[in-house]
């Protein structure tokens, strides 16, 4: 059986130093771009294979990253997954993703399997169901970097990176009453959810600002982001009179409500106005077109990683908190009907 290729292989075959490669391969910026690109060459052709379990024990680093998300089908954490991914990739470290379910058994067990791993940092988003900090609290006292993101535990003494769901939601609801509408309804969101609270206190706010009395029967909680929606939004459309607007939690709860809505013959804009929140890619092909607020997932996911990057290499030592804007993406769903007469 032939052995394997070493890095002594490789210097050997170009008469440089075993340090040399490894600092080109590393990209290191001491060596020179002819230099990194002509060990490059030879490692293919030698199909040498670095040892990374020996390179771990020698440097006491991994290079792994844990990302913890409460679901991986949403458009929200996949692109916060992206930017994460980018991060990460440019400074040689590479993640392993799991998914809490919004579970936080689950969410425990994994953490413990991550640490089982020697990861060099953690990045999480916390489950729906997450209210003990114990685990997090371990983390940190074994000197493990640690970024929340999103959905984050204020107990916790670590970096945070969140987005305004106050502002969005309250921008979303100004937005209705600029379009002339009195009766706007909330589906909201799990009532001990940090995010749901804030998107909820939003409309609030945005109705007593502007002299809108609010009726209670005009908001109702969702118990999960997605499965419990319909239950939700009928009981709102209980109300006599009905709302002239919904604002949603979600894209995707919004759009199931239209589509409901039209089977029962009512017409969108026209009968009620509807606001999503997180501006899905559905939300541009549905009929009509979603208004709704964009959170720059993407971006939380970039900031956090690099965050967890700097305090890894000593870089940042104090926690930081970061909480970054929304934006309203205004579409058919809730232009006034003077226009839509006039396209039509």
């Amino acid at each position: 059986m032939k052995s394997p290729v070493t890095i002594k292989d490789v210097a050997a075959s170009l008469g440089i130093s075993v340090s040399t490669v490894s600092r080109a391969m590393r990209n290191a910026k001491d060596v020179s771009e002819a230099t990194r690109h002509t060990v490059l060459k030879k490692v293919k052709r030698l199909q040498y294979h670095p040892n990374y379990s020996a390179q771990c024990l020698i440097n006491q680093k991994t290079n792994l990253i844990g990302v913890i998300v409460p679901v991986l089908h949403s458009n929200y954490f996949s692109d916060a997954i992206s930017g994460i991914s980018d991060v990460l990739a440019e400074s040689n470290y590479q993640m392993i993703v799991c998914q809490s379910n919004e579970n936080y058994k689950i969410e425990q067990a994994s953490i413990s399997k991550l640490l089982g791993y020697n990861i060099d940092g953690l990045l999480i988003s916390v489950s729906k169901s997450t209210k003990n900090d114990k685990i997090f609290k371990e983390v940190v006292n074994r000197n493990i970097p640690l970024v929340m993101f999103d959905r984050i535990l204020d107990s916790v003494d670590c970096s945070k990176v969140t987005v305004d769901e106050y502002e969005g939601a309250y921008k979303a609801v100004e937005h209705l009453i600029k379009k002339g509408c009195v009766r706007i309804a909330h589906l909201a969101g799990p009532q001990d959810l940090l995010i749901s609270q804030n998107r909820k206190q939003g409309y609030l706010d945005a109705l007593n600002d502007y002299g809108l009395k609010v009726n209670p029967n005009m908001v109702v909680h969702c118990k999960s982001f997605e499965d419990d929606a319909p239950r939700a939004f009928k009981k709102i459309l209980m109300n006599d009179p009905l709302p002239d607007a919904i604002c949603f939690i979600n894209d995707q709860s919004a759009i199931d409500c239209m589509k409901y809505l039209h089977r029962k013959g009512l017409s969108i804009p026209r009968d009620i106005k509807i606001v999503g929140f997180n501006n899905d890619p559905v939300s541009t092909v549905s009929d009509p077109s979603l208004t709704t607020v964009m959170q720059p997932s993407y971006e939380v996911g970039k900031l956090s990683a690099g965050l967890l990057i700097d305090e890894i290499d000593g870089k940042r030592t104090r926690h930081v908190n970061y909480e970054l804007r929304t934006k309203l993406v205004v579409r058919e769903s809730t232009k006034s009907v003077r226009q839509e007469t006039k396209k039509d």
